[in-house]
């Protein structure tokens, strides 16, 4: 074994930042004063470099990284393969057997914690708290080293590059921790962190830590210095434990020489260190101004204080941002998106502005995650911001931050992508429906040949049509109708292939998703796939993913709790895999992946693509559905990851048990011993 790969925590400090991290040194130093710090094992950028080095993995971050610097909007679908990579690519025998051993070890003495120690976090400048990932309580090697191929696999998530101004960190490691129960735990500032008096105080709460740093524990603040009253928030705590707190406030200070940040657990009258950075904004000045931002402008988003609403600028947002640059580029139109930061006093002023920028009559204005915003007429604008100003405060409490987009009161919504003979497919709904994106819905069909010919492969009917409606969430309202046909003039078809051929013929092999009206066609986003498509139909039915499949029959007859799951959790294309924890704990995928992964080589049987079908694409042999479309998530999500699948006529008249093929050519049944469903 190198001695420079796995080390133990508490001799972290006695190796470079590069290898150890700080998280892991500054352990280390306070374990060396006599203050207690549970166990711990180092595993270090060394032996993260050497799992990269020796595997394709670091050919896969090379890879995807430079294709994220090249095109970015695919930001999302580069970091998605690069996790995906970490999580499921084996790493060296020798390698697993060294923090194997070390992980046993710990394991003798109970549960154990998974935590970053990366090489830039808790520095004086950046202190990355909460940007990357650590796991547990865990009770099995598997579970350890499972936990550390995900933290590993958290360094490449939108989070990271967002806080990282786009920069992403160059080395990873990682520690394996004792779990300690606690009674009580919290975070110890040895200043105020806000008013920089002096004097400690601390967040205090009782129940998982986790809870503490995700903001998620219902924490009570307490002055040290104010003696055994009740703190700010009413709460007392034992003396024991404030005087330990109070000791270990001066000690911090003496042995670092500046203010610190100190995550704590009280566990059976003695108080154990887990974390200890510097306040890194504790001589900074702050002096926000109210302000707004045009989405295209990232770069200086990257600098904005935008409070719960940062969470949108990481994900989908960022995405959105680049896509806008590249749209205005090719001159194809896509509706306008903006952020603001504002007090109560200048929300008229900024409504003004916006109204030169925004050009619809409704916006969605969101304060924190999506959904949860408010649908407004432009022209009352300001009111609303107004009223939703206490519902995301800044820093300075006197501030808040939104997002703002504008709503398109279009007819017509869908995808359309150039096939690898050049021609066009597009699938047209009535705009604002449920069930677009998680294939619920047949659409239309219009194909557009290079020579500009408009073919109607399939005209669907529908039966119910949406109007925009202001209020609280979702804006688009659905109706019951008198079943309709729903066809598209050509001029309108002719219009979404020719921003569909700017945009592949620029980015490559993308799904367009676009909006239709009055106004025209405008783009609403863009997937990125690994190569173009075949036809979209087959002899045996409409191909969803080509290749060649054999299995047993699983049908999976109710999608209500997937589809309510993938609208909770935002099950997508990009980072949904099962590599996402968020996915992977609920408790309606959990019971499809068990059924599903609980045989060999099932075919799943299905009515249509469903989004919550996504976690179990990695399970199945293959996928029949009973309705469906080309270019919906799920779609997207099989073909990337050459998991055959198609629509077919007979798929009704599978059942569990039946051994089948499936194939371009459709479903043979090849043993019908199958029991009635």
């Amino acid at each position: 074994m190198k001695q420079d790969r796995v080390v133990p925590l508490y001799r972290a400090d006695g190796f470079p930042t590069l290898l150890t991290g700080a998280k892991a040194q500054a352990l280390a130093r306070l374990n060396g004063a006599g203050l207690s710090v549970p166990d711990g094992v180092c595993v270090t950028s060394r032996w993260f470099g050497e799992v990269a080095s020796r595997t394709d993995i670091g050919r896969s971050i090379e890879h995807n990284l430079r294709d994220l610097s090249a095109i970015p909007t695919g930001t999302g679908r580069s970091l998605e393969l690069i996790r995906r990579a970490l999580t499921r690519t084996p790493w060296p025998d020798d390698l697993v057997a060294e923090v194997s051993e070390a992980a046993r070890r710990l394991l003798a003495a109970g549960p154990v914690m998974v935590r970053s120690s990366v090489p830039v976090e808790d520095g004086a400048g950046l202190s990355f708290a909460g940007v990357f990932e650590s796991e547990g309580p865990l009770e099995s090697v598997p579970e350890v080293l499972a936990a550390l191929g995900r933290c590993w696999a958290a360094l490449y998530s939108a989070r990271v590059v967002s806080y990282a101004r786009g920069r992403l960190p160059d080395e990873y490691a990682a520690f394996l921790q004792s779990w300690v129960r606690p009674d009580a735990h919290g975070v110890l500032f040895t200043r105020d962190p806000v008013t920089r008096a002096d004097g400690p105080i601390t967040d205090v709460a009782w129940g998982n830590t986790t809870d503490t740093t995700s903001g998620r524990a219902s924490a009570g603040r307490v002055a040290l210095t104010a003696g055994d009253g009740d703190g700010d928030s009413g709460v007392t705590l034992p003396r024991a434990l404030r005087d330990s707190l109070n000791s270990l406030a001066r000690q911090g200070e003496q042995l670092f020489g500046h203010p610190l940040d100190i995550e704590w657990v009280w566990s059976d009258g003695r108080l154990h260190t887990l974390q200890a950075r510097p306040i890194t904004h504790a001589t900074a000045t702050r002096d926000p101004a109210a302000a707004w931002w045009p989405d295209s402008d990232v770069g200086a988003l990257h600098d904005v204080d935008l409070g719960l609403c940062r969470r949108r600028f990481e994900g989908a947002l960022m995405k959105h941002i680049w896509l806008r640059r590249q749209c205005a580029a090719l001159d194809v139109p896509t509706y306008r998106e903006a952020y603001v930061v504002y007090r109560p006093e200048d929300t008229r002023r900024l409504a003004d502005e916006l109204a030169g920028h925004l050009r619809t009559e409704y916006v969605q204005v969101n304060w924190a995650a999506r959904g949860t915003g408010t649908v407004a007429p432009l022209a009352e604008l300001a009111l609303h911001l107004k009223r939703g100003h206490d519902r995301n405060p800044l820093g300075d409490p006197a501030f808040c931050a939104a997002h703002i987009g504008e709503i398109v009161p279009a007819e017509a919504s869908g995808f359309s992508a150039v096939l690898s003979d050049g021609t066009v497919v597009i699938e047209a709904f009535p705009a604002g429906l449920p069930g677009i994106k998680e294939g619920g819905l047949v659409p239309s069909v219009f194909t557009v040949t290079p020579a500009g010919q408009v073919v109607r492969e399939h005209i669907a009917t529908f039966d119910r049509r949406c109007r925009v409606e202001p209020g609280e969430g979702w804006w688009w309202h659905p109706e019951d109708t008198p079943p309709y046909t729903f066809d598209r003039p050509d001029a309108e078809v002719l219009d979404i292939a020719g921003l569909t051929r700017a945009l592949c013929e620029s980015l490559g092999e993308a799904r367009v998703e676009w909006y239709a009206g009055d106004e025209g066609a405008m783009v609403r986003d863009v997937s990125l796939e690994g190569g173009r498509l075949d036809a979209p139909s087959s002899p045996g039915g409409q191909l969803i993913s080509g290749g060649v499949a054999s299995g047993t029959v699983l049908n999976l007859p109710d999608l209500g709790d997937l589809d309510e799951a993938a609208r909770t959790l935002e099950v997508s294309v990009v980072g949904s895999g099962m590599d996402n924890a968020a996915v992977m704990a609920d408790a309606r995928i959990t019971a499809a992946v068990d059924a599903v992964g609980g045989a060999k080589d099932v075919i799943v049987v299905a009515e249509y693509p469903s989004a919550g079908l996504i976690p179990l694409v990695d399970l199945a042999a293959g996928f029949v559905f009973r309705r469906g479309n080309l270019l919906c998530h799920t779609a997207i999500v099989l073909r990337e990851r050459g998991v055959p699948a198609i629509v077919s006529p007979g798929a009704a008249r599978l059942r569990d048990g039946m051994a089948v093929e499936i194939s371009p050519a459709g479903v043979t049944v090849l043993s019908d011993r199958g029991q009635a469903c």
